[in-house]
């Protein structure tokens, strides 16, 4: 019998948290937003920043399942509030000072390339990130295009490459259609076809 009576708290009490968020954006509090970050493909590329307060928690939503037990953190200077399959809250203990950076990164599951998501933490005293969606970058087209394909080899090539020489017979077996072109550039002598 409690809770529709819970449930009317809840309701009525958040406006007046809303009320009281919008009052303090107005009297110069960090203002939060969301945001989407797309993290670095490779170990050299920077990290992305996300700026957190102690005052505020951010979220970080993932594209794909995280390992929990590799989140690595500061844990003196940044509280993990929760950690889930596909999120991690975080609320540093206190908000980090002028040019003071803490890193967080979490490995993903799936083994996908990239497998670490990694972040750099800074304080700013006009914003703070609430949401962060995490983006894995898109893998390379590994897919060759046409231009790309090397030139079929020729026979020539067998020699140059020093699969072959010119003292010993090479016998080749193509099909007949083929036979009179692939011979092109040999002596009969030094080559044998059968087709």
């Amino acid at each position: 019998m409690l809770q529709p009576y819970r449930l009317a708290l809840a309701l009525t009490l958040v406006p007046v948290s809303g009320a009281a968020a919008g009052a303090e954006t107005a009297t110069g509090a960090r203002v939060g937003r969301k945001r989407s970050v797309t993290i670095a493909s490779t170990p050299a590329e920077p990290r992305p920043i996300v700026h957190v307060a102690a005052d505020a928690r951010t979220v970080f939503l993932f594209s794909a399942p995280i390992q929990r037990k590799t989140l690595t953190f500061a844990e003196s200077l940044i509280h993990v509030l929760d950690a889930g399959e596909r999120s991690i809250i975080v609320q540093p203990v206190a908000n980090l000072t002028d040019g003071e950076r803490q890193a967080i990164g979490v490995f993903f599951a799936d083994g996908r390339a990239s497998t670490r998501a990694a972040f750099v933490l800074v304080t700013d005293p006009s914003d703070v990130d609430a949401l962060i969606d995490v983006q894995r970058p898109e893998p390379p087209n590994t897919v060759c295009q046409p231009s790309d394909h090397a030139p079929a080899p020729k026979p020539e090539d067998l020699v140059l490459r020093g699969y072959a020489d010119l003292k010993h017979p090479l016998i080749f077996d193509f099909p007949s259609e083929l036979a009179p072109s692939a011979a092109h550039g040999f002596s009969e002598e030094n080559l044998q076809v059968r087709g």
